[in-house]
């Protein structure tokens, strides 16, 4: 034992000692492991919030435990954990729940919550907007404990023609008490009387919704749930303990006495089960979970980081892998004499691997640590990111603990020592006198296994490429970023082989210009092969990633677009600030000139279908359509039946999705609406895919009741040959002072459902890309920089065999311009073929879609850093004399 821990304590100082004086050649393995701790730190921060943080409830401050409809739909998986899909709109409960929550035990005072979308409008025409681009939500006077609010000037509601305003919004407004202003809703504007003005208890008003209050009865007729409840607030007895049964706050009430089952919360659960609502139709919340009852985004927001830092976390991993190893594996290359050495000195392998996994540990270990907190701030900063551009809910709050650090830790030091031990395996097991012999000379060849690796995952990439030509348009942007990803990783596994080959094509060509320099630099690349393919894999994984990941999703995007109004025929578009309210369409409908008008009502459906991909739920976008308003506006042509039977209990299916389903005219499909609603349609149609459509259309009568506003997206007119279309510009107008916000373009107007959602999409990629960009740079510069710094030996034996700085510097430069040239060529490649791929899939045009300058941009900056990454530390050994220069290196 004592032996042992004498080894251990010998070993670690050699190695600490071995990392001292070779400290330039681990910068950049430290500044690898030290990004890739502080992505990964940042990734499991944002995994644990999507698994146990939320929104701290506003609206229901005052009541601890807060009662809503299930906003997902769970199908059961025998062999596996159940599927869930989360809905997009307002799920509703029985109005009956009231009563069963108030005769619970410990149950002070239930109230049932209503809840909808309102539009303000003040005195002199203006909207008014709610705070922080919030909502603005109608509520009944009779809910107004739950947060509370209370007046402070004037009196409740008692006619449906009165209201109270939260004091903000009032002052905004201009209201005071006795004032009338105009609030419009999915059934109209109408005018209220002011009167009064309540205030929560800090502030004037809540920091990211407006409240409007009408009368009970008033309310339920305006939200168009006249039998349901948005949710039930409920206010306990005093000492009861409120505890949710699962969770952080489960926990927490469990450490605090007592069990699950004498928590308010189960009780409640219990009680509501017996009358029929089980868990999969409400849930019972106390604590932060409120916030999932109050703001119908926060359990999405959950969804969303959890998807997004899951893959996006995965991903980093397989980028800090591949960034590791390539800078270790340059480290452990540029140290093969020195290993040679110990090896001729019998150094044993084990003990070899001993010394190079300590060094690797050490510095991952010091690194790891390092970016621990800098990780947290990258988290927060994410979080951030994300809410300013609409991926989860402003004010969703991150978990914070050390389980992500930990994580972050041990996976960082699993993979120095996975790569370290990859890097030195070969080296470390063949025989002194070979290693000795490869030391002087690189062997430019590389393992068997390598090369068969390194081909099949070409094949993969290959297999990837075909794929695009064969999944649904909507997904087939996955396996074309597949491609380049699986592509660039075969380029890195036979990088010394190609980089060689194509050294020795730019030696017999293009470097001829450059005369013994270029003869030299290309001679030193084909050499030095190993070298050359550790610099350049970075780079062109920079160049094949960032063009594939950006351009996949311009060219998606703008496929998108395209589609959708080249189905749209008709000539005129109505569009509302918020949607388009029913009586809008009627109002145009009788314009003079106009023969059909269709509202576009978007939302999301889930078919409770076992898939062709053998998956119990399908989550599609769908839109709600008037039949008899298609012709002349909407262009989806059928490949059986007719959207003309598209009234009452049926559905139209697009061909992919009906596909997938199994599915055609005359069967019927098992849905669920946006709210939950389960509905079994009967198809009456297949059309063709139109991405800026869905995949599934309905009766717009069947979805409006079933959407959060009950507001059309659009709506779209068309008009007879030659009418004169200032005829629907003014009833549009007239309808203006009712309806703020309604205009009136062409198809060129169009907002595809899609739009805001792969807008969202579109900056998450661009985010996320920005932060595998710096780090891949950053680890790019740096291995660059050892590389050069590493031939200090070399330099100064040219320099010392007659060869001028400039010689040496015009050496430099052309192998600086092939390096370039081979990362941009190889990057470029990877990238080219799968989007063209998919640019010919969504468009019929192999160039996909995009700004031509953010290639451009991304092709300069890796060039530049390629450039200054290798001169500006060549520059320094060069102005250092060459007899300095072998000292200090020796």
């Amino acid at each position: 034992m004592k032996n042992s821990r004498s080894a251990t304590g010998s070993t670690l100082s050699f190695a600490w000692q071995s990392i001292r004086a070779r400290r330039t050649e681990f910068v950049a393995s430290f500044l690898a492991v030290l990004g890739g701790s502080v992505l990964v730190t940042a990734c499991g921060v944002l995994l644990q919030s999507g698994l146990f943080a939320g929104i701290a409830p506003q609206r229901y401050s005052a009541a601890p435990v807060v009662v809503g409809a299930a906003q997902s739909v769970r199908a059961e998986v025998p062999e596996g954990p159940d599927v869930v899909e989360a809905l997009p709109e307002r799920a509703m409960l029985p109005a009956k729940a009231v009563e069963s929550v108030a005769a619970v035990p410990g149950v002070r005072t239930a109230i049932g919550e209503i809840s909808f979308p309102a539009t303000l409008t003040a005195a002199n025409d203006r909207t008014v907007a709610a705070p922080s681009g919030g909502a603005m939500l109608g509520h009944g006077w009779g809910s107004a404990p739950l947060t509370p609010y209370t007046l402070r000037a004037g009196a409740p509601p008692r006619g449906p023609g009165e209201v109270v305003l939260d004091a903000e919004t009032a002052g905004r407004a201009g209201a005071g008490v006795g004032s009338t202003v105009r609030i419009a809703t999915a059934d109209g504007a109408v005018p209220y009387r002011v009167a009064g003005v309540a205030a929560p208890p800090k502030g004037d008003g809540l920091p990211r919704q407006s409240a409007l209050f009408f009368t009970d009865d008033r309310a339920r007729a305006l939200s168009g749930h006249p039998r349901e409840v948005a949710a039930v607030g409920i206010l306990a007895e005093p000492g009861v303990r409120t505890d949710a049964p699962g969770g952080l706050a489960g926990l927490a009430g469990l450490f605090g006495g007592g069990s699950a089952d004498d928590a308010l919360t189960h009780r409640v659960a219990r009680a509501l089960a017996d009358e029929g609502l089980d868990g999969d139709r409400v849930v019972v919340r106390a604590g932060v979970e409120r916030g999932e009852v109050e703001f119908l985004g926060a359990a999405q927001s959950r969804s969303v980081l959890t998807l997004v830092s899951g893959s996006f976390g995965g991903f980093v991993l397989m980028i800090v892998l591949l960034v590791v190893a390539g800078t270790l594996s340059l480290v452990v290359h540029q140290r093969r004499r020195e290993v040679a050495l110990l090896r001729a000195v019998a150094a044993t392998p084990r003990q070899i691997h001993r010394m190079l996994a300590t060094e690797a540990l050490l510095v991952a270990g010091a690194a790891a640590l390092l970016g621990v907190v800098p990780g947290y701030l990258a988290a927060q900063a994410l979080r951030d990111g994300f809410a300013r551009i609409g991926v989860i809910e402003e004010g969703f709050a991150l978990s914070v603990g050390p389980v992500p650090a930990v994580a972050a830790v041990l996976l960082c030091l699993g993979t120095a020592r996975l790569a370290v031990g990859a890097a030195a395996r070969k080296q470390v097991r063949i025989r002194p006198v070979a290693a000795l012999r490869e030391s002087v000379v690189e062997r430019p060849d590389i393992g068997r296994g390598r090369i068969a690796g390194g081909y099949a995952v070409l094949a993969l990439a290959a297999v990837s490429l075909a794929a695009v030509a064969f999944v649904p348009q909507s997904t087939a942007a996955v396996p074309a970023v597949l491609c380049s990803l699986l592509a660039l990783i075969g380029v890195a596994m036979l990088g010394p082989r190609l980089t060689a080959a194509l050294a020795r094509t730019a030696g017999a060509g293009p470097l001829r210009r450059f005369g013994v320099a270029g003869h030299l630099a290309a001679a030193n690349s084909a050499a030095g092969s190993r070298r050359l393919a550790a610099a350049v894999t970075p780079l062109a994984l920079t160049i094949g990633f960032a063009s594939s990941q950006f351009y996949s999703q311009t060219t998606l995007s703008e496929a998108t677009r395209y589609q959708a109004r080249a189905a749209t025929v008709a000539p005129y578009v109505v569009t509302g600030a918020d949607g388009v309210a029913p009586d809008v369409a009627a109002a145009v409908r009788r314009a003079p000139g106009v023969t059909a008008v269709t509202p576009l009502v978007a939302t999301e459906v889930v078919a409770v279908e076992r898939t062709l991909l053998d998956e119990p739920l399908s989550r599609s976008t769908a839109y709600g359509v008037d039949a008899a308003g298609l012709r002349g506006t909407l262009d989806l042509p059928a490949d059986s039946g007719s959207l003309d039977e598209l009234r009452g209990d049926t559905v139209a299916l697009s061909g992919t999705e009906a596909r997938l389903l199994g599915k055609g005219v005359g069967d019927r499909v098992r849905l669920v609406l946006g709210d939950g609603t389960r509905t079994e349609p009967r198809v009456v149609a297949v059309f063709r895919p139109n991405l800026g459509f869905g995949d599934v259309l309905l009766p717009a009568a069947t979805v409006l009741p079933h959407t959060t506003d009950r507001l059309a997206d659009t709506l779209l007119v068309a008009t007879a040959p030659g009418a004169d279309g200032s005829a629907v510009a003014g009833a549009v107008r007239a309808l203006s002072k009712d309806h703020p916000g309604l205009a009136v373009g062409d198809r060129t107007d169009l907002r595809a459902a899609q739009d805001a959602q792969t807008r969202s999409q579109d900056w998450l990629n661009r985010l996320l890309l920005v932060v595998i960009l710096g780090y891949v740079a950053l680890s790019s510069a740096t291995t660059l920089v050892t590389s050069t710094t590493a031939r200090t030996r070399e330099l100064a034996l040219l320099r010392l065999s007659g060869g001028t700085r400039a010689q040496i510097a015009r050496m430099l430069t052309a192998e600086t311009a092939l390096l370039a040239a081979t990362a941009v060529l190889l990057g470029t490649a990877t990238a080219a073929l799968p989007l063209a791929a998919l640019s010919l899939r969504l468009t019929t045009d192999p160039v996909p879609a995009g700004p031509p300058w953010v290639f451009a941009a991304i092709v300069t900056l890796t060039v530049l850093t390629a450039v200054l990454a290798v001169r500006l530390p060549a520059g320094r050994v060069l102005r250092t004399h060459p007899l300095e220069a072998m000292r200090a290196r020796t």
